[in-house]
Order: structure tokens, then C-alpha cells, then sequence
């Protein structure tokens, strides 16, 4: 059997896999089943491993917005898609933010002891004053007890219909890690964002572009998943949780369009991996080679008519950080 039928063959069976995998889904989470262990990062993780993924998903919301620590002070967030730890929520509460609500679709499988652990060493790398908003914030002594006026745990609703249980401009800042790419009502998603978020509020999002080792931890071209029409792509993604292949083009409208001010960090590159610092602007031979566009030109006579003739700029990057603050009419109204 010849190498391309076999790769064919492959990808075929892959996209059957799929297509169960996202029935079977779609059929557990309709019959109540909301426990999943995806996002259930902290799980095989070391303490200092989690504690330094803690502080650097923190740290990086701060860098990437460019406000201070005192921006978020006596301010109410939503994290959209903690998974399975509370750190990054209790950084902001222990920084002085007045509420966090954590939003999850589904509820990640966590274990209660490690989980007490990292929160409890979190707490002592804490100065004295931020140690007591953190213990307004939640009790340890006896198990996991977040305070729900300062700390607020929902799930089963994904945030594409997060507006309809949460009130209208309540928030002013709302935030993600590795979670706005897999939902694939998007537009949806931004919307129920946008009617959540008070005027002059942001959003801080942490965005993969890639197939998450869809096709090419199988040793397939990285962009594959680009190859599959939306008809077929919908039957694989639509309910489980996969990319929803949306791409910088796609965000860099869709916030415009939305009226926001946006800054879009490119993270990462196709075929090269991470782009540290992130860069708003990206050129080739400086932030991405010939490798890049090698893999985009042997590629792009294959991809999907949306895909197809997209810049080769844009496929280069596969993640991003959106940086977005929503109009503010009444400040502009005022000359504030």
C-alpha cells in the first residue's frame, strides 16, 4: 500500500473517530453528564510545576494588558474555563479584585488534597494583607470552602450562553486561558461576552490557533484540520470541545466589528512553537522562516476555501492573546 493511500486512510479514520467521539459527547452532556477530565491540568502536575503555571498565567495577564495590579483592585471578573484550581482566580481576589466567577462548561475532575495543597502554598507566598483578602476569599480548614460573594464556581453552561444566567454588564473584566478556541459557537461566545461586560471593561484572552495533536501528533501536516470542510468539521467539533478552527483573521474582525479596541499578540508559529515575547507584529525571516512557509505552501492547495487564500502571515500563527476594551460611549461622550 502506498504512503499517500495509507496517510488517507489515516485521516479518514481519524475524522470517523471524530465524528463518534463528538456524538457520544453531544448524547452524555444532553443526558446530565457534566464531569469530563479535560481541563484537569493540575492532575499529574508537581506543586511547584502548578504553582509556577499559577503565576505565570497571572503575570501574564497583567503584561499583555499593560495594567497594573491596582487596575483589577475592587473589580469583578469572569474566568471562563478554570478547569480544575481556583489559583489564577484567587490571585486576582488576593490582589484586591471584589469578585471572580469561574464559568465551566463542564466540571473538570480535580483531587480535593492536591488541590488544597497548591492553594495552601499559594497563600504563603503572599504578603500579609494579601493573605487576608485571600482568606475572605475561601476556607481551607476543612476541606474547599470558596466564599461565593467573593468567589462563585458555576458550571454546565458554556459561555456562549453565559448572559442568560449572569447579569448584563455585571463585569469588568473577563478572562481565559486555552479555552475561547474550543468553543465552536464563537460568534455566539463574543456576543454573550460583549452583553456581560460593563462599558470601558476588557477581555484578556489566552487563545490556541493549533489542532491541539488532532492530525499532526499522528505525523500529519499541521494544518489538516484546515483541510475538512465545515459540513464534516461541524460533526467533529461542534459539541466536544475541539478547535474551532477560527484564526487571527477571524478575531481581528470579529472585535472590530464589535466596536473594540483591540491588540492582537501573536504566541506561537506554526512549525516553530512558542513566540516569547508574544509580538503584535510578526515578519517573515525575523519571527517565522522558511520552514513556516515551506509547511503553508505544501499545504495550502488542499485547505478549505475559507483557509485557502488566507495571507501566509496568518497561517503562520497558531495562538494568540487578545487584548480587547470594549467602547466606552459615555467617556467618549464626556471627553474622559
Amino acid at each position: 500500500m502506498g504512503i499517500k493511500k495509507l496517510a488517507a486512510q489515516s485521516k479518514s479514520l481519524i475524522i470517523l473517530h471524530r465524528i463518534y467521539d463528538n456524538w457520544r459527547r453531544r448524547r452524555s452532556f444532553r443526558a446530565g453528564n457534566t464531569v469530563t477530565s479535560y481541563g484537569s491540568t493540575h492532575q499529574t502536575w508537581s506543586l511547584d510545576k502548578s504553582l509556577s503555571y499559577i503565576e505565570r498565567l497571572y503575570e501574564e495577564y497583567l503584561q499583555y494588558s499593560g495594567l497594573s495590579e491596582e487596575a483589577f483592585q475592587g473589580k469583578t471578573i469572569l474566568e471562563v474555563g478554570p478547569g480544575d484550581n481556583f489559583g489564577v482566580a484567587l490571585k486576582f481576589l488576593a490582589g484586591g479584585a471584589k469578585q471572580v466567577v469561574c464559568l465551566d462548561k463542564f466540571y473538570s475532575e480535580r483531587n480535593a488534597e492536591q488541590e488544597t495543597r497548591i492553594y495552601k502554598a499559594l497563600r504563603e507566598r503572599l504578603s500579609p494583607a494579601q493573605r487576608q483578602a485571600f482568606d475572605e476569599c475561601i476556607d481551607l480548614d476543612n476541606g474547599i470552602k470558596p466564599n461565593p460573594e467573593k468567589l462563585k464556581y458555576i458550571y454546565g453552561h458554556g459561555v456562549e450562553e453565559a448572559d442568560r444566567i449572569l447579569n448584563p454588564e455585571s463585569f469588568d473584566f473577563i478572562v481565559s486561558r486555552a479555552v475561547i478556541h474550543n468553543v465552536y459557537q464563537i460568534d455566539l461566545g463574543l456576543d454573550s461576552m460583549d452583553r456581560l461586560l460593563v462599558p470601558g471593561g476588557y477581555m484578556l484572552h489566552k487563545i490556541d490557533m493549533s489542532d491541539e495533536n488532532m492530525f499532526s501528533s499522528r505525523g500529519m501536516h499541521p494544518l489538516t484540520f484546515l483541510t475538512i470542510s465545515e459540513s464534516v468539521y461541524r460533526l467533529m467539533a461542534a459539541d466536544s470541545a475541539k478547535p474551532n478552527r477560527k484564526l487571527i483573521n477571524f478575531y481581528r474582525a470579529a472585535m472590530a466589528a464589535r466596536g473594540y479596541e483591540t491588540k492582537l499578540f501573536v504566541s506561537s508559529i506554526l512549525g516553530a512553537g512558542q513566540l516569547i515575547p508574544h509580538k503584535e507584529n510578526i515578519k517573515a525571516g525575523q519571527d517565522y522562516s522558511d520552514a513556516t512557509l515551506g509547511l503553508i505552501k505544501a499545504i495550502r492547495p488542499q485547505l478549505d476555501a475559507p483557509f485557502r487564500t488566507l495571507p501566509d502571515a496568518d497561517l503562520a500563527v497558531t495562538g494568540i492573546f487578545l487584548i480587547a476594551r470594549k467602547a466606552d460611549l459615555n467617556s467618549a461622550n464626556t471627553g474622559h
